[in-house]
C-alpha cells in the first residue's frame, strides 16, 4: 500500500493535482487545467491517483468532481515517521558524500520568472558532450526526466532551421513530446534552439542555449533556458533538466 502511495506522488504532475485538491474538491477540468500535458496523459495520471486511493471521484450527471482522501496517506506518514531517525543519521554523512563526488560539479541558478541556468562539469571531451546532444542514438539513452523513464523517439536535423524531436515516456506509459528549431549549430562548443512543447504547454517558444568548453580534458557545460513565462515554469523545467542531466552524466562517464 505504501509503495502505491509513493508511486502516486512520485510524478510532478500528480503532485500538482494533489496540491490543487488541497484547497478542496474540484471538477476534473478545474484541477487539471494549465498543466501542460495532453488529455491522454492527464487520464493516466488521474487513474494512478484514484487506484492508489489518494483521490476519489464523485460523478453527478455529467460532472466529475475529485477530492483528496487523507486517510489513504496514513500508511505513508507512519512509514516516514519510522524512518525519520535513520534519515537524520544519514544526513550527517551528506557533506562527506558530496565532497567525494569528483566527476560532476553542478551549479544551478534560477532567475525568477524567466531563466534557468545549469552548469555541470564532466571528465569527458567536449566532442563527446556535443554528440550526446545531437546524436539520436545517444539522446535515447539519457534525454528523459527520470531514472526509470525512457526516450521513445529522437530525431535530429542538425542545421540552423533544422528540427529536433524528443519523445519521453514515463513509468505509466504516458508520453511527453518536445520539439525544437535549431538557431545555433557550432560543434563542439555551441548549440541553440527554440523549444516547442505539447499544445498549450508552458515554455513553448522559450529558448535554450548550450555552451561547452573543454580545458585539460575537463569539460564545462552550461545550459541556459530563457523566456519561460513564470517562476513555477522555471522551477518545473529546472527539475526536469536536472533529472535529464543526471542521466547524461552516467552516459558520458569514463
Amino acid at each position: 500500500m505504501v509503495n502505491d502511495l509513493f508511486r502516486a506522488v512520485a510524478h510532478p504532475i500528480r503532485r500538482r493535482i494533489i496540491e490543487r485538491l488541497g484547497n478542496g474538491p474540484a471538477t476534473v477540468g478545474e484541477v487539471t487545467s494549465g498543466l501542460g500535458v495532453s488529455k491522454p496523459a492527464i487520464t493516466k495520471h488521474l487513474k494512478v491517483l484514484e487506484e492508489s486511493g489518494v483521490v476519489v471521484r464523485q460523478v453527478v450527471g455529467r460532472t466529475h468532481r475529485l477530492a483528496l482522501n487523507p486517510a489513504a496517506l496514513i500508511d505513508a506518514v507512519e512509514w516516514v515517521d519510522r524512518q525519520r531517525a535513520l534519515w537524520e543519521r544519514m544526513f550527517d554523512t551528506v557533506e562527506e558524500y558530496l565532497a567525494d563526488k569528483e566527476k560532476t560539479t553542478v551549479t544551478e541558478t534560477t532567475t525568477p520568472g524567466t531563466t534557468v541556468r545549469i552548469e555541470r562539469t564532466y571528465q569527458a571531451p567536449a566532442a563527446v558532450l556535443f554528440d550526446a546532444w545531437t546524436d539520436p542514438e545517444v539522446i535515447r539513452r539519457w534525454w528523459h526526466a527520470g531514472p526509470d523513464w525512457e526516450t521513445a523517439a529522437a530525431e535530429v536535423d542538425l542545421r540552423v532551421g533544422g528540427r529536433l524531436l524528443v519523445v519521453m515516456r514515463d513509468t505509466d506509459g504516458a508520453e511527453y513530446t518536445g520539439t525544437g528549431t535549431y538557431t545555433v549549430v557550432e560543434p563542439p562548443s555551441r548549440l541553440g534552439w527554440i523549444w516547442h512543447g505539447e499544445e498549450g504547454e508552458a515554455g513553448t517558444g522559450s529558448r535554450l542555449d548550450l555552451e561547452i568548453t573543454e580545458d585539460g580534458g575537463v569539460t564545462t557545460m552550461v545550459l541556459t533556458h530563457s523566456g519561460l513565462p513564470d517562476e513555477h515554469s522555471a522551477d518545473e523545467f529546472r527539475g526536469g533538466w536536472g533529472l535529464c542531466l543526471d542521466n547524461l552524466a552516467k552516459v558520458v562517464a569514463p
